[in-house]
């Protein structure tokens, strides 16, 4: 079974390949968030758990410690993760990169050239669905998407590879401001800069953390198990490939890896819409 899921994921990604050559536009006028989604059966609805510590089934494999944080020696690099994938023939899953920054890619032309670089060599050589986190802030950088001016690149970039929509969804978040999130890297990545909704899936970073933190529980876990199975239900409504989660291995400013009842919460919603949707295919568990 896991085998016939991985299949489907990766003709997923494929299209996505295909679709990043020729599509430019946003959503048709007066289309309704998630209209579209369940006519996608060719596609997969993808949940990809990285760093979960057991608590989800092994879906994802983590290639960040194989690619410099800033993407130098990118054919290096790329050269590792393809060595990689020619000891383990036959990988069923996807293949996790690393992080790309908005704000660093829209200025460091050096930065933007390795990322595609990496992307571009091990696609050409494996066509193995690989994800790069894709986040447009962290705790130093202010929000940042995308100048306009790089969206042609993106969208080559998309057209070889997954990006992981960074909402940083949170436990002081309610509903609305969870699904304002989700639908923020639709309007703006797809219905602004073309990248198609093949390859955009969304991440929520599952750690525990304080209050003063911008992502995780921020202290109120209850609400935030909560906030996860809306932010997957958003991912699903609104048309994205799939829904990525990171479990965090702790100890480092302040936070804790992700709880056991948020994982256990996160099944019971993904089972629930996978009963909701009977026919959609869904890939990952």
């Amino acid at each position: 079974m896991l085998l016939r899921l991985a299949s489907l994921f990766l003709a997923a990604t494929v299209f996505s390949g295909a679709a990043g050559c020729v599509a430019e536009t946003g959503d048709a006028p007066g289309e309704e968030p998630g209209a579209e989604t369940d006519a996608l059966t060719g596609a997969p609805f993808v949940r990809s758990d990285q760093v979960s510590f057991g608590r989800a089934p092994e879906n994802t494999h983590d290639a960040s410690s194989l690619v410099p944080d800033d993407f130098s020696d990118p054919k290096h690099a790329a050269d590792e993760v393809i060595d990689w994938l020619k000891q383990h023939e036959g990988y069923p899953h996807p293949v996790y990169l690393g992080c790309v920054h908005t704000w660093i890619y829209d200025t460091d032309a050096t930065y933007r050239a390795n990322v595609h670089t990496l992307v571009a060599t091990i696609h050409s050589a494996t066509h193995h669905p690989t994800l790069l986190y894709f986040e447009e802030e962290n705790a130093s950088h202010a929000p940042h998407p995308l100048s306009k001016t790089h969206a042609h690149a993106l969208r080559t970039l998309a057209g070889e590879t997954s990006l992981l929509c960074a909402t940083y969804a949170n436990g002081h978040d309610d509903h609305t401001s969870v699904d304002e999130k989700v639908a923020h890297y639709k309007d703006w990545y797809s219905g602004e800069l073309g990248v198609p909704m093949s390859s955009l899936m969304i991440d929520v970073d599952l750690s525990q953390t304080p209050s003063s933190f911008y992502y995780g529980s921020r202290g109120k876990l209850a609400n935030f198990d909560k906030v996860v199975g809306w932010a997957l239900t958003a991912a699903y409504d609104h048309g994205f490939a799939g829904f990525h989660t990171f479990g965090n291995v702790g100890g480092k400013y302040g936070t804790v890896r992700a709880a056991d009842a948020t994982y256990t919460h996160l099944d019971e919603d993904w089972d629930a819409l996978v009963k909701a949707h009977p026919k959609r295919e869904f890939a990952g568990l």
